[in-house]
C-alpha cells in the first residue's frame, strides 16, 4: 500500500487518484466495515494506473481511507488527501447519496477545484463509476457522468462495476472498464494537473449535526480531578469524553473516534459524558465507552450500579483497557463488567489496544442502531393541522364540539427509528 495520509510521512508532489464510496454497515456478527470489494478495487485501480502512468518523484498513485492510521484524526487526514488528489473517483451506489460523509468528501474536493478555477474542469477531474446500480425511481444528475464510463458495455449500466470485480463471468469488461477509467486518471493527472492545495475540512462543507442526533456515543470515565489516587492522570481531562485511553497512539478522543464511525456510517452523532447523557440515551441508540477506573474509588460500586440500572437495549457497552498501560486494570475490568451484565446488558465487549477498538466500532454502531430499531420507541403519527377557513369567505370556524370537527385520528404509529 503506498504511504498514509497524516502526520509522518514525507510532503508528496500530488495523488493520482481519491477513491470515495459509501462505508456500509458490517453484516451481524463481523468486526469491521463489510467493504472487502472497495479494497479489491482500489488494489486494481492503483495497479492500472501504475502500469500507465510516468509519476514523478514523490508522487502517489492512490488513496483510499483504509491508508489513515489507526488511532489518526479521520477528518484532518481526508483533507489532506483530498488536496494533493488530481481526480477524485466516487464510487456511486444508492447509500453514496445518503452518507453526509462520502457527499461531503465529494463536496470538499468541488470547494477545492473552484476555489483553483477549475469548476469548469470538474469534468476531467471528477471521474464517478457506477458501483451499484440505483432502482429505477431513484434519479441523480450525477450518475450520467458515471454512465459515461461505460456506455458501450450494457452490462455496466445494469450491474454496476461492483458486479464486474467480484464475478469472473465479467473479468474481460472489467479490464476493460478498468483501463479506460485509469487511461483518464493518468491523462489528467499528467496532462491537467493542479498540483496540491487546500481542501476543506468536512465540516467546513458538510451540514451540522441536527440538535437532536441520530446516534449517541456516551463516556463513563474519570475526570482528571476526580481519579483515584493510585491512576496515572496521562489520557484523562476536564471532561470524560475527551478521555484518549491510548494517549499518543491516537490523535483523537475515543469518543471522537467512535462519533466518526457513525458518520460514516450515515448518522448524525453526538459526544457526551454519561451524566449528561441520560435524556438522549432514553431516545436514541449509543455506544457505551466504559473505562474500568471509574469503579477503582472508594464505595463506587453501589454508585455505578445505581447509574447503570435501566439502561436500554440499544445503549451498546464497550470495556475499554490498553494493553500497554503499567497499570494493571483486570480487577476493575471484571467488576465494571460485571456491573453492566447486572443492569441488564449482557452482551459487553472489551477493547485492549487500538486495533481491537478501531475493529469494533462498526459493528457495535450497527449493533445499537439494530436493537433501537428493534425496541426503541413508537412515536404515533401526526397529520399537519387542518387550515383555518379565512371569516373572510363566510365561513364558521369549527370548534371542538362541532360536528363539523375531524375526529382526532393520529394515523398509524411510525417506529421512532424509521427511515423518511
Amino acid at each position: 500500500m503506498s504511504p498514509p495520509a497524516g502526520r509522518g510521512r514525507p510532503a508528496a508532489r500530488g495523488t493520482y487518484f481519491f477513491l470515495s464510496y459509501a462505508h456500509s454497515a458490517p453484516p451481524p456478527g463481523a468486526r469491521a466495515d463489510a467493504d472487502v470489494w472497495v479494497g479489491q478495487f482500489f488494489a486494481d485501480l492503483t495497479e492500472e494506473v501504475r502500469r500507465q502512468a510516468r509519476p514523478v518523484a514523490g508522487m502517489r498513485i492512490g488513496f483510499f481511507d483504509q491508508h489513515i492510521p489507526l488511532g489518526a484524526d479521520w477528518k484532518a487526514a481526508l483533507a489532506e488527501a483530498l488536496g494533493d488528489a488530481e481526480v477524485f473517483v466516487p464510487l456511486y451506489s444508492p447509500g453514496y447519496f445518503s452518507r453526509p460523509w462520502a457527499l461531503g468528501e465529494q463536496e470538499s474536493f468541488r470547494a477545492r477545484l473552484a476555489a483553483a478555477g477549475l469548476a469548469r474542469a470538474a469534468a476531467a477531474h471528477l471521474t464517478p463509476v457506477l458501483w451499484i446500480p440505483f432502482p429505477p425511481w431513484e434519479t441523480h444528475p450525477e450518475l450520467d457522468g458515471a454512465l459515461d464510463l461505460g456506455r458501450d458495455v450494457p452490462e455496466y449500466a445494469a450491474d454496476g462495476l461492483r458486479a464486474f470485480c467480484m464475478l469472473a463471468s465479467y473479468r474481460d469488461r472489467y479490464e476493460r472498464l478498468l483501463g479506460r477509467l485509469a487511461s483518464r486518471i493518468v491523462h489528467t493527472a499528467e496532462r491537467r494537473p493542479m498540483g496540491p492545495s487546500r481542501a476543506p475540512g468536512l465540516d467546513e462543507v458538510v451540514r451540522p449535526a441536527a440538535t437532536d442526533p441520530d446516534f449517541v456515543v456516551a463516556v463513563l470515565a474519570p475526570t482528571r480531578g476526580h481519579l483515584p489516587a493510585s491512576r496515572d492522570p496521562a489520557g484523562y481531562a476536564a471532561s470524560g469524553r475527551l478521555w484518549r485511553p491510548y494517549g499518543r497512539s491516537q490523535e483523537l478522543p475515543a469518543a471522537e473516534y467512535a462519533a466518526s464511525t457513525a458518520e460514516r456510517l450515515g448518522l448524525s452523532a453526538r459526544t457526551e459524558d454519561f451524566a449528561q447523557a441520560a435524556g438522549l440515551l432514553e431516545r436514541r441508540p449509543a455506544v457505551l465507552l466504559v473505562d474500568p477506573w471509574i469503579a477503582a474509588a472508594p464505595d463506587a460500586s453501589g454508585a455505578l450500579a445505581g447509574m447503570l440500572h435501566g439502561l436500554r437495549e440499544w445503549v451498546v457497552p464497550l470495556v475499554v483497557t490498553d494493553d500497554g498501560d503499567s497499570q494493571d486494570a483486570t480487577r476493575w475490568a471484571n467488576e465494571v463488567t460485571q456491573l453492566l451484565h447486572d443492569a441488564g446488558l449482557p452482551q459487553v465487549k472489551r477493547a485492549c489496544n487500538v486495533p481491537e477498538f478501531v475493529a469494533l466500532m462498526p459493528a457495535l454502531v450497527t449493533e445499537a442502531r439494530r436493537q433501537f430499531l428493534k425496541y426503541g420507541p413508537v412515536v404515533p403519527f401526526e397529520p399537519p393541522p387542518e387550515p383555518v377557513p379565512s371569516l373572510r369567505d363566510g365561513l364558521t370556524v369549527a370548534g371542538p364540539t362541532d360536528p363539523a370537527s375531524p375526529p382526532d385520528d393520529p394515523g398509524p404509529p411510525r417506529p421512532h427509528g424509521e427511515d423518511r
